[in-house]
């Protein structure tokens, strides 16, 4: 197979190993970095992990999962042209292959399950209880299908890498429908889930914006969820040249989850958020107290004090006029949760 030359086949000696390499790498350290502030969020704010935490650093060790299969189909031609794959290759890229549905669905599903779990500490309120649980074993169902499906693609599931053997592989048009469909479709509730509770707290409208805004960054996620699958229709009716022409949905099948990991560990930043904003905050006061007090000396030869306010203080007042200190991700849902005997 890798002696054919270019000449009889017509191809041209194309390598897209850029691309995946580029891809890799940006997914690689954009997750890794979203997990690692959500720690450092939760040192700074004296707290331990909890279950959403466990489950997002199983995603991201899933997500590391999918990074070394794409290196390992990168060192056996991916990007590029069959015709100068070598048969070993090629049986270590199919081979290789079958796992990438499977580590993939493992890394949704834990991001899905951990923004779920999130919902459920930090909106504990009786409607969003039910729903978390209900999405919760929706995920996990999609979940097992998604891996028996992956596992099951040919049987036996040798006839993936060797042709040649008797036995049948399933329509991967239909296979990709099943996969990707239903992932959507929970991506689009978990992404709304939030907002009527949000809307609903005792918060001005600038917070609740603000609040919503980190939860709708997950859209980028459903979006990404539809390119992928536009992609994967396009590798099912794209011919044999697969070390070729499956570059488009390896690139989005590594940076899909690394997004969506990115969006649920954006809401637990607060505490680095904070931290930013104090010393910008700080910085802007002192230099500008500085100015003022300059100018006030030039003028009379007085130093005029000027209180600068701090935006550290973290305690609120609420509506019924008690007072409590926030959380780093811990919402004001006294009144949502007074009515609600399960919690």
């Amino acid at each position: 197979m890798s002696d054919v030359s270019p000449r009889k086949t017509g191809y041209e000696h194309d390598n897209l190993r850029h691309v995946v390499i580029t891809s890799t790498c940006f997914a690689f350290i954009l997750s890794t970095t979203a997990v690692g502030f959500r720690v450092i969020s939760r040192k700074l704010n004296g707290q331990g992990l909890f279950l959403d935490d466990y489950l997002i650093i199983s995603a991201l060790l899933f997500e590391y999962g999918i990074t070394i299969a794409g290196i390992v189909l990168l060192y056996n031609g991916l990007g590029k042209h069959i015709v100068y794959v070598k048969p070993d290759q090629l049986t270590v890229y199919l081979k290789t292959l079958f796992t990438g549905s499977i580590l993939y669905t493992c890394c949704i599903a834990s991001v899905k399950l951990s923004i779920l779990t999130l919902y459920r500490r930090i909106f504990p309120t009786k409607w969003m209880k039910m729903s978390a649980n209900i999405v919760g074993m929706v995920v996990i169902l999609w979940a097992a299908c998604g891996i028996l499906a992956g596992a099951f693609t040919c049987i036996p599931t040798e006839k993936l890498w060797n042709p040649q053997i008797p036995g049948g592989c399933m329509n991967l048009s239909k296979f990709y429908y099943g996969l990707q469909i239903p992932n959507i479709a929970t991506d689009a509730i978990i992404l709304f889930m939030p907002m009527h509770v949000v809307w609903a707290l005792p918060i001005s409208n600038n917070q609740k914006v603000g609040l919503s805004g980190i939860f709708i960054l997950g859209f980028l996620t459903l979006v990404f969820d539809i390119v992928r699958l536009v992609a994967l229709i396009d590798l099912s009716t794209a011919g044999d040249d697969i070390t070729y022409t499956q570059v488009n949905s390896s690139v989005w099948t590594c940076i899909e989850p690394a997004v969506g990991i990115v969006a649920a560990c954006l809401s637990n930043m607060r505490p680095l958020f904070k931290i930013v904003h104090t010393k910008m905050w700080s910085r802007t006061g002192s230099s500008r107290n500085t100015s003022q007090q300059d100018t006030l000396h030039s003028n009379d030869g007085k130093a005029w004090p000027r209180n600068t306010p701090s935006p550290t203080n973290t305690n609120n007042t609420t509506f019924d006029g008690t007072t409590h200190t926030e959380s780093s991700d811990q919402f004001p849902l006294h009144r949502l949760s007074q009515n609600d005997s399960t919690n």
